[in-house]
């Protein structure tokens, strides 16, 4: 990188993995899913109550569209290190306590989110293909039949996959901190 360039960090101050940088570029985008969900939410009341003319993809597109941004949401929170913390407790830490502490969630968050993926694995495997193993994307039964249950299954499988990367990369971080915390303890005693 030039030395004009700063690199992302997160709302605690680390700097950002690339992998972080791409899902908050892509989070931006992602956010406006919001938007469009207003907007046809807006088309379906004036069809139905100014035309009597009421749609039957509005409801499901819009809920489709709004899961997914809400998926993405974690992994974007992840990403900026801006989820919710408890941290009276961890505050009142010494420095090396709290850096363990800090590897034993790392440890636990990536479990958490492992299985997370794995779940999301099997529910997608079974929203995108029938038990003999041929493609079927699972459809919602209502009178639009979309495949939005079987597009939002697939989101959370990438969404909980990607947290996996991201708990793998924090996690090491954590543990590299807390050895860079041991080696330079171990060079003021010498």
């Amino acid at each position: 990188m030039s030395s004009n360039t700063e690199i992302p960090r997160t709302i605690t101050g680390q700097p950002m993995s690339r992998l972080d940088i791409w899902i908050v570029k892509l989070g931006n985008v992602v956010g406006w899913l919001y938007f469009v969900a207003v907007v046809i939410s807006v088309f379906e009341v004036v069809m139905r109550y100014g035309f009597d003319r009421p749609t039957t993809w509005a409801h499901e597109t819009t809920l489709m569209l709004v899961g997914i941004g809400m998926l993405w949401g974690g992994s974007y929170c992840m990403a900026e290190d801006r989820h919710i913390r408890v941290t009276v407790i961890r505050d009142a830490m010494g420095k090396k306590t709290r850096r363990i502490v800090d590897v034993i969630v790392g440890v636990l968050n990536l479990l958490f989110c492992a299985g997370l993926a794995w779940a999301g694995y099997l529910m997608t495997q079974k929203a995108l293909f029938d038990p003999t193993g041929v493609f079927r994307a699972q459809r919602s039964g209502s009178a639009f039949n979309s495949p939005a249950p079987a597009v939002v299954k697939t989101v959370l499988f990438i969404v909980v996959a990607l947290m996996t990367l991201q708990a793998i990369q924090q996690l090491w971080a954590k543990i590299t901190l807390l050895r860079q915390m041991k080696s330079e303890k171990e060079h003021k005693a010498e």
